[in-house]
């Protein structure tokens, strides 16, 4: 079996995580263990794995969700690996395994002892220029661009082609339903559970009353067109791109989700007590 490490930068204890899993994996489970080659300067490791381009069968993640988000938008079409991740961030609210726990839990997962949750994501494409994202896990933020993003912006919504609202204010987060729990939530949307088949699209500072969260099939096809201002295309907290007036954002239900190794039933409502 091919195991990959990602770790989060700068971060001794991912480093110090990593060099015990790679050790344990090849030692004590005989896998064929690599490291990201984002971290060779981190760890030293002979036998180094490029996210996108290498094909293994699972990733350890070492970091916070920050470090999971960043790799899946490398492997943004790999549909099938399944991810192994360890709570060493500043945001875990994706992460399932303890650093005291991973050499054991490496084991269970090698003897099958595990659960697949499979999270839906989301494409989002700039029309007319064709520029593709990588999909989104939790969610696509529309907001001010730059030294403007003080200013009030103007967007027309499409659920379907169906005009949604026009809106003016701070931005709209389109949200999956386990990303309802993030930059949503604060804006005042819904917390959505997680096994729902749905989007969550939460305007931001809204001037209009009628401009309200809306919850949506996850088949719909949103349509989001920059009616005024320059606005940043944000992705996972990642800024991927500027939109100007006139052009437009189409966003779909990707077909590949990612897949996230599970020790226990992941429960939204028990991660936000948290």
């Amino acid at each position: 079996m091919r195991v990959s490490l990602v770790l989060k930068k700068n971060c001794s204890m991912c480093r110090d995580v990593t060099r015990r899993v790679l050790e344990y994996g090849e030692k004590e489970l005989g896998l064929d263990m690599y490291l990201d080659i984002e971290a060779v300067d981190e760890v030293t490791w002979g036998k180094v794995y490029r996210p996108g381009v290498d094909k293994v069968d699972a990733v350890i993640v070492v970091g916070g969700d920050g470090t999971l988000f960043r790799l899946l938008h490398k492997i943004r079409r790999d549909c099938e690996t399944p991810l192994l991740t360890v709570k060493a961030g500043r945001r875990n609210f994706f992460m399932e395994i303890k650093p005291e726990e991973v050499e054991q839990r490496l084991r269970d997962f090698v003897e099958g002892r595990y659960l697949i949750e499979e999270y839906p994501r989301l494409d989002v494409v700039i029309t007319g220029r064709g520029v593709a994202a990588p999909p989104a896990i939790n969610d696509i933020v529309l907001t001010g661009w730059g030294p403007y993003r003080y200013k009030v912006i103007n967007l027309n919504v499409y659920v379907d082609e169906e005009k949604l609202y026009s809106i003016s204010g701070d931005g709209i987060v389109i949200a999956t339903p386990v990303g309802s729990t993030a930059y949503a939530l604060s804006a005042g949307g819904p917390v959505v559970d997680h096994k729902l088949s749905c989007v969550v699209v939460v305007p931001i500072a809204p001037i209009q009353f009628n401009a309200k969260p809306v919850v949506a099939s996850l088949d719909r096809k949103l349509r989001v067109e920059v009616a005024y201002g320059d606005v940043a295309l944000v992705v996972d907290g990642q800024l991927v791109d500027r939109v100007k007036v006139g052009e437009c954002i189409e966003v779909t239900k990707s077909m590949c989700g990612a897949r996230l190794v599970r020790f226990s039933r992941f429960s939204t409502y028990a991660r936000l007590s948290t």
